[in-house]
C-alpha cells in the first residue's frame, strides 16, 4: 500500500474514530472494504430496534426542518418510545432553534492535501450571529469528558469554520461563533461545546498529525485493548473471540474503557 491509495479518500469523523480506537478496524472497513457477517451484540434484536428508532427519529427531524408541521409528523408515529422522543424534540427545538435551519448538510474541507468531510444533522444561524451545530443522539447519554475526546466533537466545528463561509454571506465563520450541542432523546438533556481560535489551531494540528500518520505509516495493527473487540463485527476475523458483547456491560463505562455503541451513526462512504 502507498500514499496514493488515499489521494481520493474523503476522511470522515467515523473513519477517524475507527482509526483512533483500532487501526485494524479502520483498515478492514475503509481501506479493504471488508464486510464481515457477525453480530456486534448478543442482543441483536434490541440493537436493531435501537438503530431503527434512531433512523426514524432522524428522518422525522429532517422532515420537520424542511417545513412539515410537527403535529402532522407526530400523527405518523406508532411507537411509544419514539413518540416520547418526538415530544421532547419539539419542545426543545421550539425554544433553541430558529425556523430557518440547514438539515442533513454535508461540508468538506482540505487538511493539507487530504479531504475531510462532516455530515451534520442540523446547522442553524442564531439571531446573535452564532452558528449552532446540533447532533441528535438517540443512544444512551454519554459523559461530557467522553464526548470531548470524540472525533465528531473535533471534526464538526473545524469543518464548519473552514468551509461554512457560504452560510455567512461569504465571510469565514470565527470559531468563537460556533457552538456544538449534543441533544439526547432519552432524557432531553444537552451537552454543549464552545470553541476559540486557539482550539481550532490545536484541532487542526491534531487532525493534520493523525492524517499524516494514517497515510504514511500504514500501521494497521489490532488494538491492544481487547475489550473494544467485544462489540466489533471483525472480532472473529481478527481471532479476538466469536461471542458478541452483552449490551448490559455498557452500563459500566469505566469497566469497558469507554466502549459505546453509537446507534445514530450511519456509516459514511469514504471513496
Amino acid at each position: 500500500m502507498s500514499a496514493e491509495h488515499f489521494e481520493e479518500f474523503v476522511f470522515s469523523q467515523s473513519a477517524l474514530q475507527d482509526y483512533a480506537e483500532c487501526h485494524r478496524r479502520f483498515e478492514l472497513r475503509y481501506v479493504l472494504d471488508v464486510r464481515w457477517p457477525a453480530q456486534e451484540t448478543a442482543q441483536a434484536l434490541q440493537y436493531e430496534s435501537g438503530q431503527r428508532h434512531g433512523q426514524e427519529f432522524h428522518h422525522l427531524a429532517h422532515q420537520h426542518a424542511l417545513g412539515i408541521p410537527a403535529e402532522a409528523l407526530a400523527a405518523t408515529i406508532n411507537d411509544d418510545e419514539l413518540r416520547t422522543w418526538w415530544t421532547r424534540y419539539v419542545s426543545w427545538q421550539a425554544e433553541h432553534l430558529p425556523i430557518e435551519r440547514y438539515p442533513e448538510l454535508t461540508l468538506t474541507s482540505p487538511v493539507g492535501e487530504l479531504m475531510l468531510m462532516a455530515k451534520y444533522d442540523v446547522i442553524a444561524k442564531l439571531s446573535d450571529g452564532t452558528f449552532l451545530i446540533v447532533d441528535w443522539k438517540t443512544g444512551r447519554p454519554q459523559k461530557r469528558a467522553r464526548l470531548a475526546e470524540k472525533m465528531q466533537t473535533i471534526v464538526y466545528p473545524f469543518v464548519l469554520a473552514k468551509a461554512g463561509d457560504w452560510l455567512n454571506d461569504g465571510q469565514p465563520i470565527s470559531p468563537d461563533r460556533i457552538r456544538f450541542v449534543y441533544w439526547f432523546a432519552e432524557t432531553g438533556e444537552t451537552i454543549e461545546f464552545k470553541f476559540s481560535d486557539e482550539e481550532l489551531n490545536k484541532n487542526e494540528a491534531r487532525l493534520t498529525s493523525l492524517l499524516n500518520e494514517i497515510t504514511t505509516s500504514f500501521n494497521f495493527e489490532k488494538t491492544a485493548d481487547e475489550r473494544r473487540c467485544h462489540f466489533c463485527a471483525y472480532r472473529s476475523l481478527c481471532e479476538r473471540g466469536e461471542i458478541p458483547g452483552d449490551l448490559n456491560e455498557l452500563e459500566d463505562d469505566e469497566m469497558l474503557g469507554g466502549i459505546s455503541l453509537d446507534l445514530d451513526e450511519i456509516e459514511e462512504i469514504s471513496f
